[in-house]
């Protein structure tokens, strides 16, 4: 039993460091005698499955297509259900007669499965070699009894994926970016409210947009980019500037691609694209200068009046105080934020913007 324990807790971790999924599936699958195990997202690609390291070396020719396993179209196995052999879908028959069974599983070491839904459309299956039989009762039973933790690890994965990039995106919301969740197919799966459509940049279909032809190719390309798998080669710049019909400044993208959150299979998300509005003019909180300059109600209000744009003229006329007297609290300001001139001011505060 402990070795079925440390497999569960191998399994856990694997989850949220992907990189351990080989090793996991190797101490599964030994715990539970069979020769190797897998993880597969529905509509398998390379980037959706995790093998042990017994079946890696057969990896490339399955993903090629030159063999075509018949299981995909009818293995479909529920939540409801426990691990399932292949008897459960095939007749004897059909295994004794398929080339998928006879000519890629059987040379290769492999014969039996028994396969279980975890959470979603995320699978699991052990294997083991022709020689030793299908899985019986007996050995289907001990599957099952440690299904329930299965799904138990599968679905707090989720959540713990989920909470994750909820966390980012309220972090880079604190700090007034937009940002935008990316699945692997470039769909927007979720958003913070910094984000604003509109003026070349917007979103159908859940897919974003802009209104140009050149500009949507130039977006679509530098997504597909991003999303991949492997991050952005060196040669592809990691931020676009896409033009405003209007005429203002353009929208700044920056995308991150997130590689371990798609290899966990307990993610759909593939980067966090970062959306940047350089017509948006923010100023810093008040209070917040207040604390760490320790400025006056008065100074506060005028470094914000400077940092949106206004001249010093201008920010005393808003203030009803005199231009002289602006210019006595901007020295003071200039003491209290240890700053020589406005510019040095402005950059230095709208670090807190």
């Amino acid at each position: 039993m402990a070795s079925v324990e440390s497999a569960i807790e191998s399994l856990s971790d694997a989850a949220m460091l992907p990189a351990r999924w080989p090793e996991a599936l190797d101490r599964f699958g030994q715990a539970l005698n069979s020769d190797g195990a897998t993880l597969v997202l529905k509509s398998t690609t390379i980037s959706s499955i995790a093998v042990s390291t017994s079946i890696q070396p057969f990896v490339p020719l399955y993903m090629s297509g030159s063999i075509c396993d018949p299981r995909e179209q009818r293995v479909n196995p529920s939540v409801r259900e426990g691990f399932m052999p292949d008897h459960a879908y095939f007749s004897a028959r059909e295994i004794a007669h398929d080339p998928y069974y006879q000519e890629f599983l059987k040379p290769n070491g492999f014969g039996w499965n028994a396969t279980a839904a975890l959470h979603g459309d995320l699978i699991i299956s052990v294997k083991r070699a022709f020689k030793r039989g299908p899985y019986d009762g007996a050995e289907l039973q001990s599957l099952n009894a440690v299904l329930p933790w299965l799904r138990l690890i599968s679905r707090t994965a989720c959540m713990t994926w989920q909470s994750n990039f909820a966390g980012q995106l309220d972090a880079f919301e604190r700090l007034r970016r937009g940002a935008i969740l990316l699945d692997a197919k470039a769909r927007v799966l979720r958003l913070n409210a910094c984000v604003r459509f509109g003026d070349g940049l917007d979103v159908a279909a859940g897919l974003l947009q802009a209104p140009r032809a050149a500009d949507r190719d130039r977006l679509r390309r530098f997504l597909s980019t991003v999303v991949s798998c492997g991050g952005a080669p060196a040669s592809a710049p990691p931020t676009l500037a896409l033009p405003r019909p209007s005429g203002g400044r353009p929208w700044i993208l920056n995308g991150i691609a997130c590689p371990h959150s798609l290899r966990s299979l307990h993610s759909e998300v593939a980067a966090l694209l970062l959306i940047t509005d350089l017509e948006l003019r923010a100023s810093p909180n008040g209070e917040t200068l207040s604390l760490l300059f320790g400025l006056t109600r008065t100074e506060g209000a005028l470094v914000g009046r400077l940092t949106s744009g206004e001249s010093l003229r201008e920010a005393a006329l808003r203030l009803s105080i005199s231009e002289g007297h602006a210019r006595q609290r901007l020295k003071a300001i200039f003491h209290k934020t240890r700053t020589s001139r406005q510019g040095e001011l402005i950059a230095l505060l709208a670090r807190f913007a």
